[in-house]
């Protein structure tokens, strides 16, 4: 690709309230696309853009626990779940003023589903609601955010350039995150993945006001402070982040790295990402850590990637990849969480469709001794309009 195509799947990134969970640069669809799914979207007649876009990501995922194994189907994909959003965009003058609502649903995703609990819930909450928020922005004077949404620090520890990022990326127990580990004997523990594998990737999505600096040679600032409105706990939450997005001869580099802390548990997380990507031999590197200092407990891990993409066919790109992820003291004082995975993501660009598979095997251990390992095969299509 060229550096045309960069800048293009680069504008439109920065656009998007929010895209896949690490939101790669070169996975934005440029204006020149082929695809054959008309946009939802309609211009009134003083410029307001109003548009209806989503995604579904749905497939199977087979679970062995080490004595047992388990397929469930369909299964939604937690690492980029389905959504619908509706947006207005307006500019006025200099200053583009962007709504957002968008919701999920996903009655038995991947991070719940276990061995006692297969049950679709069909029942719609507020916590479904992603986003409700209001972005004023400017390129001079940068962008203020108000609503639920996105916090400063969200997604800081998930920044990668490899393409297979719908399937496989830092938050490594959204594959299977809902299964117990089975014990030596065969008997089935209390700990599930979700609790032994974290990504410390700051708040997510609250209830909060947010500011983004302009950027400045491919740096930014960005701050916000909120509250869980949505949930059970309405701490008050503050954070603040460093992006960097860049091109550099034939290499693209992106990065986050930031600091979230919850005034009332006095819990703070330091987390940070950087993906680096060879755009003449597709060949990308990423990299991922995080600590969080909670009461007594101080936890950490580390991620590393190594992802290959190539144009093998016409219809779309290609992406494979291997990562490996290594944690200390996450489920408890003296516990290790391990894991490595394949994973392969295949385009169909004309009908705005990714399919996808990977294979994650989750190793782990604590005072108690080792726990038979867990492996994952996931595998399904997204598709987005």
């Amino acid at each position: 690709m060229g550096s045309a195509v960069h800048a293009s799947a680069q504008s439109a990134t920065e656009e998007l309230v929010d895209d896949l969970p690490v939101r790669p640069l070169l996975q934005v669809l440029s204006e020149d696309s082929p695809s054959l799914i008309p946009k939802l979207e309609y211009t009134f007649s003083d410029g307001t853009i109003f548009s209806f876009t989503g995604q579904l990501n749905s497939g199977l995922l087979y679970y062995d626990d080490g004595v047992r194994s388990y397929a469930n189907a369909p299964v939604n994909n937690d690492n980029s779940s389905s959504r619908a959003r509706l947006e207005l965009k307006k500019t006025v003058n200099d200053w583009l003023i962007h709504g957002t609502f968008e919701v999920e649903y996903q009655p038995l995703a991947t991070n719940v589903v276990n061995q006692f609990d297969n049950t679709p819930n069909w029942d719609f909450e507020w916590t479904n609601v992603r986003k409700l928020e209001v972005v004023v922005g400017n390129e001079k004077y940068g962008k203020l955010w108000l609503g639920q949404g996105s916090m400063a620090s969200d997604n800081i520890a998930e920044v990668d350039l490899s393409g297979t990022s719908i399937i496989a990326y830092s938050s490594i127990s959204d594959v299977a995150g809902g299964y117990y580990f089975t014990l030596p004997d065969g008997m089935i523990s209390d700990t599930q993945i979700s609790s032994a594998f974290k990504n410390y990737d700051g708040f997510s999505r609250k209830v909060r006001i947010r500011y983004d600096t302009p950027t400045y040679m491919g740096f930014g600032l960005r701050a916000s402070y909120g509250q869980d409105v949505l949930g059970d706990v309405d701490d008050p939450l503050y954070d603040i982040a460093a992006t960097y997005r860049g091109e550099h001869n034939d290499f693209v580099i992106a990065g986050d790295i930031g600091l979230a802390y919850n005034a009332t548990t006095e819990t703070t997380m330091f987390s940070g990402s950087a993906s680096v990507l060879h755009d003449p031999s597709g060949v990308s590197l990423t990299f991922a850590a995080g600590q969080q200092n909670a009461e007594d407990l101080t936890s950490s891990y580390g991620f590393v990637k190594l992802g290959y993409q190539h144009d093998f066919f016409e219809f779309g790109r290609t992406y494979f990849s291997a990562d490996y992820y290594h944690g200390s003291d996450i489920a408890g004082d003296g516990s290790k969480s391990t894991s490595y995975a394949l994973a392969a993501v295949q385009d169909i660009d004309r009908i705005n469709t990714q399919l996808w598979f990977v294979w994650r095997n989750y190793d782990f251990e604590d005072d108690s001794g080792e726990f038979r390992d867990g492996n994952a095969i996931l595998t399904g299509a997204l598709f987005k309009w």
